[in-house]
């Protein structure tokens, strides 16, 4: 959840919920522009107003399992960690006054990723590395999308995937081939960590 829930097997070592009042200020900002909104909770996904684009990213391209469909009050009554509403640049700065405590993170045209300020994947290594006693000189971080900058430019090493935009590629210090293409296993070998 871009660094607002970090767990490590069953140990949730971080997590940072969303002010509940900002939740429902994206939840009657997201009905009231007839968009999909996904609320992503401690243990479950839910999805409001679901169209095609939900359905063609969500669903196609990132085979993310089908999400219950719930209303806006269902959605909105518990804990959220992160909200994914699918607004446009001018959307995102028409809510933005309304969820002041909250930034927004966009790795895709459609949609963006909103969090509590200070979850950030940046973050979730700094709550691993502290639980796991790791040095941070002791990291590599890999990402595809603008909300992988921040992780990319804190880590030790850091990989921009072949298929991310410039402007990701920009902030790596490697660029490998693309997930699909063994990407991960391709750094690592240029890194002299796996034969």
């Amino acid at each position: 959840m871009n660094g607002a829930y970090c767990f490590v097997g069953e140990d949730v070592i971080y997590k940072s919920a969303i002010p509940q009042e900002e939740v429902q200020a994206m939840a009657t900002f997201c009905k009231n522009k007839n968009v999909p909104c996904i609320f992503v909770e401690e243990n479950r996904m839910l999805v409001c107003q679901p169209d095609e684009m939900v359905r063609k990213i969500f669903y196609e391209f990132l085979h993310v399992n089908k999400l219950p469909e719930v209303s806006f009050e269902e959605a909105t009554q518990g804990s959220i960690f992160q909200m994914t509403p699918f607004i446009t640049e001018e959307e995102e700065q028409e809510v933005l006054p309304h969820i002041p405590t909250c930034e927004i993170g966009r790795w895709y045209p459609a949609f963006a990723d909103v969090t509590a300020k200070g979850n950030t994947k940046q973050k979730g290594i700094d709550e691993i590395i502290r639980h796991f006693g790791i040095r941070l000189e002791d990291t590599i971080s890999f990402g595809d999308g603008g909300n992988d900058i921040s992780m990319l430019r804190h880590a030790a090493i850091s990989v921009a995937m072949g298929q991310a935009e410039d402007e990701v590629k920009q902030a790596a210090d490697y660029v490998t081939t693309p997930v699909d293409e063994d990407g991960i296993r391709n750094a690592m070998k240029h890194f002299g960590l796996i034969d």
